[in-house]
């Protein structure tokens, strides 16, 4: 059966509903994008307890900051940022509920909310957001105890979106160093977490369970009743379409795979679309990685080249990078080599091997520490190869979702 795809709702028909915040002495939306909601129709009962289907690890010491879509799926759910952008690109509050545009828009002042506190109940403060978080272009300071500034070195007539970037997400270290503590509604620790699943609660009792597939096959997932899953794979949601109860929704385009080698001027590779099992198309609009400079990236010479075999190293968690990494081999005659995500990063790093296939987010809030987690410092040649995005499968009736502009998909507030 052919999938159906029910796409967001169009963001022109609802400008009207969907003003952005204020930048001069006012504040945010007093409610997230329509746009962004997915159409799943009307929610007839409240459930207390929602289950999120997981089709790849997930890795607590990585919190807050993803390297899966599991990761984010869970990680979104559990820990907040200053502000959150929505899928629209629009401003939404998060731990800011309101904000004040100053100084001809190179000093922005950040009121957190009300109430805001981590899961052990300790408030949060200017100083949980500010300690040890700036970066290029931008300075964070507290103004007092619930109150964050940020000064730009280029002045905005609309909000930074830095303030949402995962990096600036406030967590502080558990006793038990397992989940770092954070400030979000549903909270998780390694009482409630087992190879099965992720349990996170609220305080008023709500369950979010984030379920593994036993088997391996996500299928399984959906024939057991999940409320959400997210997947990348073309076949599972086109199965996902053939099934009851369930609306598939195509997600932003939200990741680049790139090639990052040493060689001056690159390969290029077409047709690579075809060679995944990923929804896949060639990479569109500029990119935010062409030029580091700004960042302090890029200016070193590449590192010697590797006297052995050309290899291209790849994220073995990652389906589309493996595909890709065989299919550039095949075309180069070359070894795809497998790493796990934190070895792949320092090989990245050391930049010893021919190439490297590394998955890009295709908008960044914070595009120097996007680089700086994601990149080489060395000067190195990156080419695009694919632009790829994630479906959602939604159970119909049950919960509303919304999705962000990194195509993150969580509970609307």
């Amino acid at each position: 059966m052919p999938a159906r795809h029910i796409v967001l709702v169009s963001a022109i028909a609802l400008l009207g509903a969907c003003a952005r915040p204020q930048t001069g002495g006012g504040g945010p939306s007093p409610s997230p994008s329509e746009a962004c909601l997915l159409s799943t129709g009307d929610v007839s009962t409240h459930s207390s307890t929602i289950t999120i289907g997981l089709t790849d690890a997930v890795n607590p010491r990585h919190a807050p900051t993803p390297r899966s879509d599991g990761e984010r799926l869970v990680f979104r759910h559990l820990y907040e940022t200053p502000v959150r952008i929505d899928c629209d690109g629009h401003v939404q509050p998060e731990l800011a509920e309101k904000w004040v545009r100053d100084d001809d828009g190179r000093r922005w002042t950040f009121q957190l909310r009300d109430g805001a506190q981590f899961w052990d109940g300790a408030p949060v403060t200017a100083r949980d957001i500010v300690f040890g978080r700036s970066g290029a272009g931008y300075t964070l300071g507290a103004l007092e105890a619930r109150a964050v500034t940020v000064t730009l070195a280029k002045p905005r007539d609309e909000v930074p979106p830095v303030l949402g970037d995962v990096g600036l997400a406030v967590t502080k270290a558990a006793p038990d160093t397992s989940w770092p503590i954070g400030t979000g509604r549903y909270w998780a620790t390694s009482a409630t977490t087992t190879p099965q699943e992720i349990r996170a609660h609220t305080s008023s009792g709500d369950t979010l369970v984030f379920r593994f597939a036993a088997s391996g096959d996500a299928r399984d997932l959906l024939d057991a009743g999940v409320d959400l899953l997210v997947t990348r794979d073309r076949a599972l949601r086109d199965y996902a379409a053939s099934l009851k109860n369930f609306t598939v929704v195509a997600l932003p385009w939200d990741r680049t795979y790139v090639f990052v080698t040493p060689e001056a001027g690159g390969t290029r590779f077409d047709g690579l679309e075809q060679a995944v099992r990923a929804e896949a198309r060639r990479p569109e609009g500029g990119s935010w990685w062409q030029d580091l400079r700004p960042c302090g990236m890029g200016g070193q010479s590449s590192p010697p080249a590797s006297t052995g075999q050309r290899r291209i190293l790849y994220n073995r968690a990652d389906p589309t990078a493996r595909e890709l990494a065989a299919r550039l081999a095949a075309l180069s005659h070359a070894v795809a080599s497998a790493r796990g995500p934190d070895d792949l990063g320092d090989a990245v790093a050391a930049g010893k091997d021919w190439g490297y296939i590394v998955a890009l987010p295709r908008i960044a809030a914070d595009p120097c520490r996007a680089a700086k987690d994601l990149l080489p410092a060395w000067s190195a040649t990156i080419t695009a190869l694919v632009d790829t995005r994630p479906t959602a499968i939604v159970r119909r009736g049950v919960a509303r979702w919304t999705v962000d502009q990194d195509g993150a998909v969580h509970l609307a507030p």
